[in-house]
């Protein structure tokens, strides 16, 4: 069947990207105890481990360490291949893994992998289940249904060169598979036959129509997920389809590999060109992705999925860049750190802050000199590190800082006692000696209301 196609404004001339706003991600990667930077997939288990699959083992992961399963050849319980692509947590709380050759569900008492027996072996690229507690997964040009009362396996193909990428299961019940041909079929399961819907039928020719991920997101509405067009949204009651987000700013295609929704109307989307975070409400998106300056920026542009764990934080696991954690929300804190542009602070140590007589906050960092921060620009303008001698700090290492009444700045260093003129920028130093101070490291500064200046060394 061909779905007519619904005539929509949501294409890329009108959507909406959104301003940034902060997002801060804490990086794992192998050096974390990660078994391998590429992570495919991820899930929670009832004990709420957190499991992640890459393409060298399957990662178990208490908050604190990770913990690696692999196949081991000399131990029969093990799980029977190292390349995992798909994970699933059932309503029960049991994790099933789906690999490159073959699907296992865990069991946690012994730590062992229970295998389902298909005639060959299979490359499992999705798992779900249904509410008769069934479980789908798609593999080998195959769709295949497990039931789990009596281990009964039933296979579905629709027709000869079927290549089935994804499968989803409806709010009202109907299974949706997904296809390398940009078609997504409908199961009959009664009868073991398919109707069929191109979703690209009305859409700008591509080279590819794959299909990479399908996801129900309510109201009869599955999100669909491409590779060369991006987004689109299929409304399985009325048969049609919106192209939603297909390209990038740069107007390259987007790569869609994974959906997550985060809450009623924020759903965040896995591409290759890093996470766009789609309010339904607003109809807009905000692109989150890797800045080479930004220590808490993805790690990696290419996320192959996303995951909300039972305290709200979302995991995106990369391709190159390990996982990234997002916790939930509860205030948010901005954070400045090094950058190259030119306004950015130096030095990734702060030592000092001090607050001036205006209310502007004076920066000492430990070898990045001294800042102050500029509220209405949201950027820094650094003191002391001109070349000019009567502008130079006699140290970059700020050891205390203090404001007099005549608005001056006493700045302490490692090296010498400094004074800076706020207006002028000049800066005298002070060194120790007979008359003068008892050490050149200064510890602090402080006026008494006589007006003394008392140092400490």
């Amino acid at each position: 069947m061909k779905p007519k196609f619904l005539y929509s404004f949501l294409l890329f001339l009108s959507v909406k990207f959104c301003p940034a706003q902060p997002y801060y991600f804490k990086h794992y990667q192998v050096e974390n105890g990660l078994s391998n930077n590429t992570v495919y997939c991820s899930a929670q288990d009832k004990q709420g481990f957190l499991w992640f699959g890459t393409k060298d083992g399957l990662n178990r992961f208490d908050g604190y360490t990770f913990k690696t399963f692999r196949h081991d050849g000399g131990n029969p319980k093990s799980i029977g291949n190292n390349f995992i692509q798909t994970l699933y947590t059932d309503w029960q709380g049991v994790l099933w893994v789906g690999t490159a050759a073959g699907i296992y569900h865990y069991n946690a008492q012994d730590e062992s992998f229970i295998p389902i027996k298909t005639a060959s072996a299979v490359e499992v690229r999705c798992i779900i289940e249904d509410s008769f507690d069934n479980c789908w997964f798609v593999g080998n040009n195959t769709v295949f249904s497990y039931q789990k009362s009596s281990q009964k396996l039933i296979n579905y193909k629709p027709y000869q060169h079927f290549d089935a990428t994804s499968i989803t299961v409806t709010d009202n019940g109907e299974i949706w598979v997904s296809s390398t041909a940009g078609t997504l079929e409908k199961l009959n399961p009664a009868t073991k036959t398919f109707t069929h819907f191109d979703v690209f039928a009305h859409s700008k020719k591509v080279a590819s129509n794959y299909i990479e991920k399908i996801f129900t997101a309510g109201d009869h509405k599955i999100f669909v997920g491409t590779s060369t067009q991006g987004f689109k949204i299929f409304d399985a009651k009325n048969s049609t389809y919106q192209d939603v987000l297909t390209y990038n700013k740069n107007k390259t295609e987007i790569f869609v590999r994974d959906f997550l929704k985060y809450t009623d109307h924020e759903y965040w989307i896995a591409t290759e060109s890093g996470i766009f975070i789609y309010d339904t409400e607003k109809g807009t998106f905000l692109n989150l992705n890797k800045q080479y300056n930004d220590p808490y920026s993805l790690s990696d542009n290419a996320i192959y999925t996303l995951f909300k764990d039972s305290e709200d934080g979302i995991w995106a696991g990369t391709y190159f860049g390990g996982l990234n954690y997002y916790p939930k929300q509860y205030s948010t804190f901005n954070k400045f750190y090094p950058r190259t542009d030119k306004n950015a602070l130096i030095g990734n140590v702060v030592r000092e802050i001090c607050k001036d007589q205006y209310g502007n906050l004076w920066v000492g960092t430990n070898g990045g000199g001294l800042a102050l921060y500029n509220r209405d620009k949201d950027d820094f303008i650094s003191y002391g590190l001109s070349s000019k001698k009567d502008e130079a700090l006699s140290d970059r290492a700020i050891t205390a800082i203090y404001e007099d009444r005549q608005k001056n700045f006493w700045i302490g260093t490692f090296s010498k006692l400094n004074l800076l003129n706020r207006n002028t920028k000049k800066v005298k130093q002070y060194a120790a000696g007979p008359n003068g101070l008892s050490n050149n490291t200064i510890s602090s500064v402080y006026e008494d209301r006589r007006g003394n200046l008392w140092i400490g060394t």
